[in-house]
């Protein structure tokens, strides 16, 4: 793998360039040659400084990629395609990195979602889709600096359902030489499924209710509001055959107690700005629509979904 094209420079493109950049040092990695599409001032400030990285301890350093662009219309074909962007951009970047993609090429898509493997097969009809998720917080201070403030910025992900005979074992050794962890399961759809658990029903809350985790953990109405989502998408996964152990509800919803009273959700910021593009549909709607697919009720999502769209 040496052509590769990161997608979106947020928190997590920015954290999937820095350490890419960081393994071309490598002597195996000679050859390596990483694009990054980029859009306003982070465009313009990553094309003429490089990419600002900060890691949790404080330690800020540069890395400048081979090339950045705003458009990858000009590129060849790419061996490998991360995709970091928020998933109302996903339609529009899976259209754009079409003509890159090969029979071989790797689409490692990072963002939230548990449908995502199907939004980008519904575009892209050639290619490795690595079903997978990231855990980590990083954001994006200001254009061109990323803020990496926690997690251990570990993928998890596996075989694409449609091509199962595909060798990991490129795609792990680059991640490895980028010191980038990388968890490959044969079956990513349990890890991917707990971190929707996860992750869709305290967005939900915390957007309709405009609360931090801390807020929503001292109210018992909200926390049951919680609770109750997951119970919905634990039932969802059920059905679609990913059969989830009742025990991560509760794991999953105490996850949050030993953050600042005042964390909240992206989500819920994106909420609360008038206007702002928010990802409600790879939530709140994503659960209603699987749930009547699969025939499984939702009306705590239902609401929750239905007061985030009248904001």
């Amino acid at each position: 793998m040496k052509r590769i094209c990161v997608f979106g420079m947020g928190g997590i493109g920015g954290y999937m360039t820095a350490r890419l950049v960081a393994a071309k040092s490598a002597e195996s990695n000679d050859g390596l040659f990483i694009t990054c599409i980029a859009r306003g001032e982070s465009l313009k400030v990553i094309q003429e400084k490089g990419l600002s990285f900060c890691k949790p301890d404080g330690q800020c350093d540069t890395f400048k990629p081979d090339l950045v662009i705003d458009d990858p219309k000009s590129l060849p074909e790419q061996d490998l395609v991360v995709l970091c962007v928020k998933g109302y951009d996903l339609a529009a970047a899976c259209s754009a990195i079409s003509h890159l993609v090969t029979p071989t090429t790797v689409i490692l898509p990072l963002l939230n979602g548990i449908d995502i493997y199907e939004r980008i097969r519904a575009v892209v009809n050639s290619g490795i889709i690595i079903p997978s998720c990231i855990y980590i917080s990083a954001f994006k201070k200001e254009p061109g600096c990323i803020v990496y403030s926690g997690g251990e910025g570990k993928i998890v992900g596996g075989h694409d359902p449609n091509h199962k005979e595909f060798d990991s074992a490129p795609l792990l050794s680059l991640m490895k030489a980028a010191d980038i962890p990388f968890d490959w399961q044969d079956d990513p759809f349990p890890a991917l499924w707990k971190k929707y658990l996860f992750i869709a029903s305290y967005a939900l809350v915390t957007g309709m209710s405009g609360k931090s985790f801390g807020g929503v953990l001292e109210s018992p109405e909200l926390s049951a509001s919680v609770q109750t989502i997951m119970k919905e998408i634990h039932s969802i996964a059920a059905a679609k055959g990913t059969v989830l152990p009742e025990s991560v509800i509760m794991t999953s919803f105490e996850t949050v107690r030993p953050l600042p009273y005042e964390a909240t959700t992206s989500f819920a910021r994106d909420v609360q700005v008038p206007g702002k593009p928010n990802e409600s549909d790879l939530f709140g709607a994503t659960i209603l629509r699987l749930g009547q697919e699969v025939g499984v009720p939702t009306p705590e999502a239902k609401a929750a979904h239905e007061a985030i769209q009248k904001k």
